[in-house]
């Protein structure tokens, strides 16, 4: 019951760290996109901090699951959020230089912001492990996207507030204050069980990247005989191919469904936060692994219903669903996989995921774009196809995937999750 869940110390006060660092971040992305196109005039700008980003995820990712696993991950959790204030700050301060000169130092700063991000993400994976009850960890994950999407939703309404009476950079303080407000909340956290972890030092951090290969070696071994957790952490990327192929697709089809009206697209946007938030409710009864396939082909079927129907019904119905399946199997795929990890390679496995996530949307949404360029309804279709491939692959995961007790690797199972284990958000 979600009374028995806040009732858990870390898993209150996570919630609301993260609920408060991702208003910070709706705040970010439209007033950076805009700080960037009224220096240059151009939304290639933006484009390039997003490929930058996704650059210093790939170069970090390998580096951060040994180096989590290495310390403490609320240390850690809690050092990046200072890390982004003091970036986002700096952005704000060469923001002050006159003319576009600066603008190239903003775009290679903006950079860091991933190397934070994705280091905090391997973290709060870690922490989440090791330190929310087992008895309800598959409600909070649902809950951590839910937070995501209610702070993000937050955000983009508060900056509509802020341009009223100030500008893109004053936006940005406002992120500056919430990454810093999150990490004081988490350093405030009462940890209640241990982790095994040295000394945040200079030799410490220096080990552990010099071991990173080896640690590498030793993780892929454990698992080489387990081919449906490699599968597990390849679907990983299908919740968030699915969410930015809509993101994507929504502006055009506001454009041929309302001519372009900003309202529609924020009103379909938020329809699809109210179907995740929506799901979230019932975690402890769809959150399962004979049901993985049943979600990863509800989103295509709301991609396939978006290309056949043309109603403003069809449209909010589509997206609500899509929200709705996409927590579910999101939820499972995260929780199966920090149970499945073992203690000293939480933050490996957490790296995995996010460079499957990357990687997945590097390789499928070119694709979609590719479609898209065809037609809108030639976008929706290529997207229901990749949803379809992903659920074919979760069918054989839901048949031959052993939870953690069954496989030889003890962990205490998470009843919420009903027959089977269940995922992180």
């Amino acid at each position: 019951m979600f009374r028995d869940m806040f009732r858990d110390h870390v898993a209150r006060m996570m919630l609301w760290a993260i609920s408060l660092s991702s208003v910070g971040v709706g705040i970010h992305t439209l007033a950076m996109g805009q700080l960037l196109y009224e220096r240059t005039g151009s939304p290639a700008a933006f484009a390039l901090v997003l490929t930058l980003q996704g650059v210093a995820a790939f170069c970090v990712l390998p580096l951060c699951g040994p180096l989590v696993d290495a310390v403490s991950s609320k240390r850690v959790y809690a050092l990046c959020g200072v890390g982004r204030a003091v970036t986002v700050l700096l952005i704000i301060g060469l923001a002050t230089l006159p003319g576009d000169r600066a603008v190239p130092w903003m775009v290679a700063v903006a950079a860091l912001l991933a190397v934070f991000d994705n280091i905090e993400r391997s973290a709060l994976f870690k922490l989440t492990a090791h330190h929310v009850d087992q008895t309800h960890i598959t409600r909070f994950n649902g809950l951590i996207g839910v937070a995501f999407q209610a702070g993000a939703l937050t955000g983009m309404a508060l900056l509509g507030l802020i341009l009223t009476w100030g500008g893109a950079a004053q936006a940005l303080l406002v992120d500056v204050v919430m990454a810093a407000t999150c990490a004081l909340v988490v350093s405030r956290v009462r940890l209640t069980s241990a982790e095994t972890t040295a000394p945040l030092s200079v030799h410490t951090l220096t080990t552990a990247m010099a071991g990173t290969v080896g640690e590498w070696r030793r993780m892929l071994g454990r698992y080489r005989a387990d081919k449906a957790v490699f599968v597990m952490i390849a679907l990983c990327a299908a919740d968030f191919v699915l969410a930015q192929g809509l993101s994507t697709l929504v502006i055009p089809l506001a454009d041929a469904a309302r001519g372009g009206q900003g309202w529609y697209i924020a009103a379909l946007e938020a329809t699809f936060a109210v179907g995740m938030i929506s799901a979230s409710f019932f975690t402890s009864r769809l959150v399962s692994q004979r049901l993985l396939p049943v979600w990863l082909l509800l989103q295509g079927g709301a991609a396939a219903a978006l290309a056949l129907g043309g109603s403003s019904a069809v449209h909010f119905l589509a997206f609500f669903l899509a929200g709705f399946a996409n927590l579910n199997s999101l939820t499972w795929l995260l929780t199966s996989l920090q149970q499945r990890a073992e203690d000293d390679a939480k933050g490996k496995m957490a790296s995995l995921r996010l460079l499957a996530i990357g990687l997945g949307t590097a390789v499928l949404m070119p694709m979609v774009g590719w479609f898209a360029n065809s037609g809108l309804t030639a976008g929706f279709w290529s997207l229901a196809a990749t949803m379809a491939a992903f659920a074919v692959a979760g069918t054989w995961v839901s048949r031959t995937y052993a939870p953690p007790a069954a496989s030889g690797h003890p962990v205490v199972p998470a009843p919420d999750a009903g027959a089977a284990t269940a995922e992180y958000t």
